[in-house]
């Protein structure tokens, strides 16, 4: 921790530490790949029906929080790590079956663990994905347990994709011809189980759930989408945001050049949004809101690079952001900046590095009873990630 006057002194020397540490692991690791062959990897086929995968990956990261209404900043370095193992059995030529498990099973947004043999996290490698697929007509698709969400996205603020739905999902493909096509998709998926009911009416109606609906299409290198989260808060006001419909359109456009680039953006926005007063939701609160995503990406050999550009209203994404993207320190409520340059050493190994800068934005709205939405005003997240795959 740093402090403002005579502990920022502190704080400077600690952050240059920390920062000469960061250029070490990145220079080191980078003098091991280009001296380490990369094997040759893919999903591995044990048999014509069942195949297994899996990844890892190693990260260093560094935290600078700027805190609001107090003198006392804070810093933080993590190691992480994250590992992933799984199979797919194709168990007749239409029925797929597969299962995945992870580490930090039990976190929400992210199967990262801290590097600590002492760390509270350490017997959370469990299950991730299970589920059951099968394919029907010529383009549809039927899935039921814990799977992917079927959902298209070009970044993940309107749902992180290390959240694995548990429900249903369902989707058809329609060629349109003339080098264009249209997919149309839905997920159910429970949020939380609300146990027994002790009204008359049907417990199943008071769970906490969510469905979403989309349609993408597709016509060369362009594409559109819109799509729907719609939440019910069943029973009882017991999730952030309570009962909404949040909405997001898209638009992605792909160059055929030498230096291909991907240009896109997304705006985010909630309606019906309405939840009733305790101590976790807040007050009882009207407050429908907006947000935007500009993404441009480019990738030149093994090189690639990555800018977006956020700028995220608290109930523009649904939940408050407890289902979106967890680069950045918070979720939502924030406008900020993602920078990453990556390399690719074949081989399913690569390597890349971020920086997230994010400000985060002043409202009057309560999430819980210890105050205001804001209580730090700017965030800066350095990272570096080695990653492998087969």
């Amino acid at each position: 921790m740093r402090e403002t006057q005579s502990g920022r002194t502190k704080g400077t020397t600690s952050r240059g530490v920390a920062v000469a540490t960061m250029v070490s692991f990145l220079f080191v690791v980078l003098g091991w790949m280009l001296v380490v062959p990369a094997p040759a990897t893919a999903g591995v086929a044990i048999s014509d029906k069942l195949s297994v995968f899996g990844d890892v990956r190693v990260r260093y990261e560094q935290d600078r929080e700027d805190r609001t209404g107090t003198n006392i900043d804070r810093d933080r370095d993590r190691a992480r790590m994250r590992a992933r193992f799984g199979f797919k059995h194709k168990t007749t030529d239409k029925i797929t079956m597969g299962l995945r498990f992870a580490t930090a099973s039990n976190g929400l947004q992210s199967p990262h663990q801290d590097m600590a043999i002492a760390g509270g996290n350490k017997q959370n490698f469990g299950l991730d994905r299970a589920y059951i697929e099968t394919k029907w007509g010529k383009g549809g698709f039927l899935w039921l347990g814990k799977h992917g969400i079927s959902f298209w996205e070009q970044n993940e603020q309107f749902w992180d994709g290390d959240i694995q739905p548990e429900g249903a999902g369902v989707g058809y493909k329609l060629g349109l011809g003339d080098d264009a096509s249209l997919l149309l998709q839905s997920t159910f998926t429970y949020i939380s189980e609300n146990g027994w009911s002790n009204s008359s009416t049907n417990a199943v109606m008071d769970d906490d759930t969510g469905l979403t609906l989309q349609a993408v299409l597709t016509k060369g290198g362009a594409t559109a989408a819109l799509g729907t989260l719609m939440v019910s808060d069943g029973g009882a006001a017991n999730i952030r945001g309570g009962d909404a419909d949040y909405y997001i359109g898209s638009v992605q456009f792909k160059t055929k050049t030498d230096l291909p680039i991907k240009l896109g953006v997304d705006y985010l926005w909630s309606d019906n949004l309405h939840y009733a007063a305790n101590s976790t939701t807040g007050p009882n609160v009207n407050s429908e809101d907006t947000g935007y995503v500009l993404n441009a990406s480019t990738k030149k050999g093994d090189w690639s690079f990555q800018f977006k550009h956020y700028d995220i209203g608290l109930n523009s994404v649904p939940l408050q952001g407890q289902v979106s993207q967890d680069n950045f320190r918070f979720s939502s409520n924030f406008d900020g900046q993602r920078y990453q340059v990556g390399y690719s050493f074949g081989g399913g190994v690569s390597m890349d590095g971020r920086v997230y800068h994010q400000n985060q934005k002043y409202t009057d709205t309560l999430t819980n009873v210890q105050g205001p939405v804001q209580n730090s005003d700017e965030n800066t997240r350095y990272q570096v990630n080695l990653n492998a795959k087969f």
